[in-house]
């Protein structure tokens, strides 16, 4: 498993098995948390993966300065690399204010891990 962290308390934990990768989010999405997002995003173009999950269950804030980091991330996944993406444990708040504004797909956020797991593992 890989982690990273910023000096300001934001980490990401990434966990390969097979053709599974669980990104997860930890702590407070904000300006600070660009350079660890970047590194992630290099992670995940290198990554052999087909199905992504990225779990923000233990996110404390989601600001405005990462949107675009974070649709990066997602069309990475979805376009570069032809893979299927979940997204689990946004807090309701922030599902509809991402969903609102184009961050997020609503029809791709699932309540945990457990969920995206089961629904991305019917695709195999």
């Amino acid at each position: 498993m890989d982690e990273n962290s910023s000096a300001e308390g934001f980490k990401y934990l990434l966990a390969e098995q097979k053709e599974f990768c669980v990104v997860s989010f930890v702590g407070a999405l904000d300006h600070h948390a660009s350079d660890p997002l970047d590194e992630c995003l290099s992670k995940l173009k290198a990554s052999s993966c087909k199905y992504f999950i990225f779990n923000f269950r233990d996110v404390t804030e989601i600001q405005s300065a990462v949107y675009r980091q974070l649709v990066q991330l997602q069309h990475t996944i979805r376009k570069e690399k032809n893979a299927r993406l979940r997204l689990c444990g946004v807090h309701p708040k922030w599902k509809t204010e991402l969903t609102a504004n184009g961050t997020i797909r609503a029809d791709e956020v699932l309540d945990n891990i457990r969920l995206a797991l089961a629904e991305l593992s019917k695709l195999l």
